[in-house]
């Protein structure tokens, strides 16, 4: 971590953003996740980061690639305890409804979890989303709670069902299917707050 100015912070990837406070990223990722449960992405957005003593310090927020983030003073304690406390509330709910979503098959797992990064950080053209390269076939493995080689197959059987692009990057094809699909599914109540 590099502080280039009085407020801005230089991260490279893999290192993790600690000090309680409100940033707002400039450029670059950053995963917020819990072990190995990513509750979200952020992309060019302010964001908190509470106390440590929140639950258990175990909440990470991790720069994907080089991340420029921007130090927010606090003006008034009581509207930053106020963001704090949304903040924290945001957090409860994307790990329980990351916890939900192991109740499904891993193929939904995959699917699920491509849709929510979709709608978090996607690139869309026409009727196509690019997700953009952040993560590795081994961190999407890990946050679906399957392997890299079991994630491979999964990719097979969406390209050959039409859901994905046969690129190497991740291009969800028909959006309109994915999010038919998604609201038809047991995943829906997992998403239904995108």
């Amino acid at each position: 971590m590099r502080k280039l100015e009085s407020s801005v912070i230089q991260l490279e990837r893999g290192e993790v953003l600690r000090t309680c406070g409100e940033y707002t990223i400039l450029q670059g990722y950053i995963t917020c996740r819990k072990g190995n449960h990513l509750l979200k992405i952020l992309k060019e957005e302010s964001f908190i980061i509470s106390e440590d003593a929140f639950m258990g310090g175990l909440v990470e927020y991790q720069a994907q690639r080089i991340t420029y983030v921007a130090f927010m003073p606090t003006i008034l304690a009581t509207d930053f305890l106020h963001k704090q406390k949304q903040a924290q509330q945001e957090i409860i709910q994307l790990f329980t409804h990351q916890l939900d979503l192991y109740a499904l098959p891993v193929k939904e797992r995959v699917m699920a979890l491509l849709y929510r990064i979709a709608c978090e950080i996607g690139e869309f053209k026409m009727d196509e989303c690019r997700i953009p390269s952040i993560l590795t076939q081994v961190e999407i493995a890990t946050y679906t709670h399957c392997t890299r080689e079991y994630l491979n197959g999964i990719r097979k059987v969406l390209i050959n069902e039409g859901w994905l692009g046969a690129s190497k990057d991740w291009v969800l094809l028909d959006w309109d299917r994915w999010r038919a699909h998604i609201s038809n599914e047991a995943a829906a109540a997992v998403y239904e707050h995108i």
